[in-house]
């Protein structure tokens, strides 16, 4: 499989082995907790027991903070992708609770009538949505600027290793589902959902919609996180 993402210095197209995240003459972007991380290590190495614990409580508390929903829909609408929004996190426990029903599933749900049907790149509309149930966990439509190739643990593990194997699957970005899954983000190809096209692989394409980071069902470790950023090729497809 070749990997784009987005170069975070120059943001042009980069082709992305063992992590890159610039070009080898573009000047390294790592972010904050990327920073503190290495500090973290330097601290570790030497022996500085007190910077190491200060640093580690600093990374803890950017790791706890809220994700910012609105912020990440309105960045996703400025690339052209419309948005919408799903269950409050809020509400989904609720129901979540009332029927027993694990929260993974409810919390998937749109909270708009018409669903991924309502999705807008209007950002006042956004902003209306967001504002009013600032909670509300972020839905993307398949089909328009990109199809998502969604891999599920555990059966899909061995699928999702030999889909690595194969040089003409292009993926222009890849994220980290709240189940340790993967999304696969690759270009739109006018094919519609279908379910197991291999063991643990879904296929989101037209008529369909995933989960988008920042969004999480409210404790560690179970969000949605972008492993590789979107790629300038499907950024452009949207804005086209």
């Amino acid at each position: 499989m070749i990997t784009y993402t987005t170069c975070r210095d120059c943001g042009g197209l980069l082709h992305t082995t063992d992590g890159d995240t610039v070009h080898p003459l573009c000047t390294p972007k790592p972010t904050r907790v990327e920073q503190l991380a290495q500090q973290w290590l330097a601290a570790a190495l030497n022996g500085d027991a007190a910077l190491e614990a200060e640093l580690h409580t600093r990374i803890e508390d950017i790791d706890n903070r809220a994700p910012r929903l609105l912020d990440a829909a309105l960045l996703y609408a400025s690339w052209g992708w419309p948005v919408f929004p799903l269950l409050p996190l809020a509400r989904a426990a609720t129901i979540a609770h009332q029927t027993g029903e694990p929260i993974s599933k409810v919390a998937k749900r749109p909270a708009t009538r018409n669903g991924f049907k309502d999705a807008t790149a209007d950002p006042d509309r956004i902003r209306a949505w967001w504002t009013r149930h600032p909670d509300s966990n972020i839905g993307l439509p398949t089909g328009l600027a990109f199809d998502v190739i969604d891999v599920d643990p555990p059966d899909g593990i061995p699928s999702y290793l030999a889909l690595l194997g194969q040089q003409d699957l292009q993926s222009h970005g890849r994220v980290t589902t709240s189940s340790g899954g993967t999304h696969l983000y690759v270009l739109p190809t006018g094919r519609g959902n279908s379910s197991r096209t291999m063991p643990g692989v879904d296929y989101r394409g037209a008529g369909g919609y995933v989960v988008a980071p920042p969004s999480t069902l409210g404790t560690r470790g179970r969000s949605w996180q972008w492993s590789d950023r979107p790629s300038p090729t499907i950024i452009e497809v949207a804005r086209g």
